[in-house]
């Protein structure tokens, strides 16, 4: 309402500076005219003014439920993000685990199992809609699934089993049908590998979204609450390498707390220039920064990676106007654009939210918390959905051939 205000004013006075130009006394046209343009330039200068306070308004404030939801706060509304993910998450519910006894007046210790746990046994379906509060893991691969996907998420659980057999999986299910349930579960049916059906119809129905991912940074900060330390990797990723490579990966992450790979495209080219207002940044602060894209990053349990680079990510992620500006979309990419840094024409979304963070939180050195793509520590690489669907269809049928899949040493 108050910018309809400001530009019915701004309309006014520019229909009056028109009217007074062509109808005003002949003797002071000149001086009238100049003080006239400086108003119009001083209401120019509020009216920008006000759009820009609005946005910061905007990107400032989220919802109590959503941040209950992912974690932040307690039932009560007090905010907790300043707290670490331990204890935080201890505001909320009791942890409850099978390995873990709670205290009773009478001072005898009971063993008591995980609700969460419990239910999703008796109901593997069933839909999670509260953060985890059970006993952590060291460490966590995560991935999702949607429909359509399983065939890629099968094949990332056997490379994972293949090449970290004693490593966790989580797959988060994001909507997924009957039928492909059934196959995911039969093939990750170890103690190692754990299918979680995940309630997105909780936040905004845009988070659904394929087109923007918004839905990435929730996944992984629910994955936060379960293990101290994870590797997200989206399900076409495959591993080669072993513990070593992993190790010595871990090792860089364990510095700044997020670890990714970069690309040689500045975040300003990939990066709407309506999001850099959100964040109280220009696309000028980013056309060196390279971006990190968001196949395969390693996270850090810490209350700064918590509170400092989650936080304002899931934030932009669940404010459309943030995450999708006016004008935004996924293809169409121009990068032959002189200079290269100019914006492309095509938007990165939930990944060029991650990078405006990540540059501001790390003062604009990509070394901090990343590596360049053709790294020889890049222990990644990818496999099309057509590739993984064609491999599982022959494995079926008994007739795989050695060269029909890609995993090499290489």
């Amino acid at each position: 309402m108050r910018t309809k205000h400001l530009i019915l004013i701004l309309i006014g006075v520019i229909i009056a500076t028109i009217v007074f130009i062509a109808f005003g006394p002949a003797g002071e046209p000149n001086d009238s005219f100049k003080h006239i343009v400086v108003q119009t330039h001083q209401q120019l200068k509020e009216f920008q003014e006000n759009l820009r306070v609005g946005h910061e308004r905007k990107k400032l404030e989220l919802e109590p439920k959503y941040l209950l939801l992912l974690g932040y706060t307690s039932p009560l509304g007090n905010d907790d993000s300043h707290l670490s993910p331990h204890a935080a998450q201890h505001t909320i519910k009791p942890a409850l685990d099978e390995r873990t006894a709670l205290e009773h007046d009478d001072g005898l210790a009971i063993a008591a199992p995980d609700l969460q746990q419990l239910e999703q046994q008796r109901n593997p379906r069933k839909r999670v809609t509260t953060p985890y509060s059970g006993i952590k893991s060291n460490f966590t691969i995560v991935t999702y699934v949607q429909e359509g996907q399983a065939a890629s998420a099968i094949l990332l659980a056997q490379n994972i089993a293949a090449k970290l057999p004693g490593e966790y999986l989580l797959i988060y299910d994001l909507g997924v049908s009957e039928e492909q349930l059934r196959s995911l579960n039969a093939y990750c049916n170890s103690s190692r590998c754990t299918v979680i059906t995940y309630d997105l119809t909780e936040f905004p129905s845009f988070v659904n979204d394929q087109r923007t991912h918004a839905y990435r940074p929730i996944v992984i900060k629910d994955a936060l609450r379960r293990a101290r330390s994870v590797l997200f990797t989206e399900n076409y990723m495959r591993i080669r390498g072993g513990y070593r490579e992993l190790q010595t990966l871990q090792r860089r992450a364990n510095v700044s707390g997020v670890l990714g790979w970069n690309t040689p495209t500045a975040v300003s080219s990939r990066t709407h220039p309506k999001m850099f207002d959100y964040f109280e940044s220009d696309a000028e602060n980013f056309i060196f920064l390279r971006m990190v894209d968001l196949d395969a990053v390693f996270f850090m349990d810490s209350t700064f990676v918590t509170d400092k680079i989650m936080l304002p990510w899931l934030k932009c992620s669940l404010t459309l106007e943030c995450i999708d500006p006016i004008g935004a979309q996924s293809n169409g990419c121009k990068y032959n654009k002189k200079p290269l840094y100019r914006y492309s024409g095509c938007h990165g979304y939930d990944a060029s939210a991650f990078n405006i963070v990540l540059g501001l939180t790390l003062r604009l050195d990509d070394s901090k918390y990343s590596l360049p793509s053709n790294s020889p520590e890049n222990m990644f690489y990818k496999e099309t959905l057509e590739q993984a669907t064609k491999i599982l269809e022959n494995r079926r049928r008994n007739a795989t051939e050695t060269s029909d899949h890609p995993f090499t040493e290489d």
